[in-house]
């Protein structure tokens, strides 16, 4: 069986991994989302190889998640900076936070705990909710077909209304 590129999927999750489905570029994510901006930077706290960080970096500024600007304060140097649509990707780290501080948790208690600046407080946990707020299960929702959807989509959506 020929293997189909993820760019190449009729798939919004796929096409999404061909971009973030490495474990390096969403710990790049990550470390942008706080406040790191420089490939040293990166490369010290994640202790990657120059050419498997620059290729990353490459990878996220091409998809337009991260934007690469010259350095205000080192003309010779740049800063990695999220663009808007790379800021649309935080609800899914928030959501990967969540899962692994439920599911693989430190005995010692949070490893990282977000709180909303302005208050301090802790921000809820992410969820899919239906219009009035309520958390969804699951079970409780249904993937339909959009106008753009092509025949493996309506397959794959037609799936659970099968069993």
């Amino acid at each position: 069986m020929n293997r189909i590129a993820l760019d190449q999927m009729e798939c919004s999750i796929a096409r999404a991994l061909d971009v973030v489905g490495t474990a390096h570029a969403v710990l790049i994510l990550r470390n942008a989302f706080n406040g790191m901006r420089t490939f040293d930077a990166f490369q010290a706290h994640l202790g990657m190889s120059s050419s498997v960080l620059a290729a990353r970096l490459k990878l996220l500024t091409t998809a337009g998640i991260l934007e690469k600007r010259a350095s205000p304060t080192d003309g010779r140097s740049f800063e990695y900076r999220l663009t808007a649509k790379g800021r649309d990707l935080y609800p899914v780290l928030v959501a990967l936070l969540h899962w692994g501080e439920t599911w693989d948790a430190s005995p010692d208690g949070p490893r990282l705990t977000l709180v909303e600046t302005a208050t301090g407080r802790p921000v809820q946990t992410m969820a899919v909710r239906s219009e009035d707020g309520r958390a969804l299960d699951p079970r409780e929702v249904t993937a339909m077909p959009g106008p753009g959807a092509g025949h493996k989509t309506h397959s794959l959506a037609g799936w659970r209304r099968r069993g």
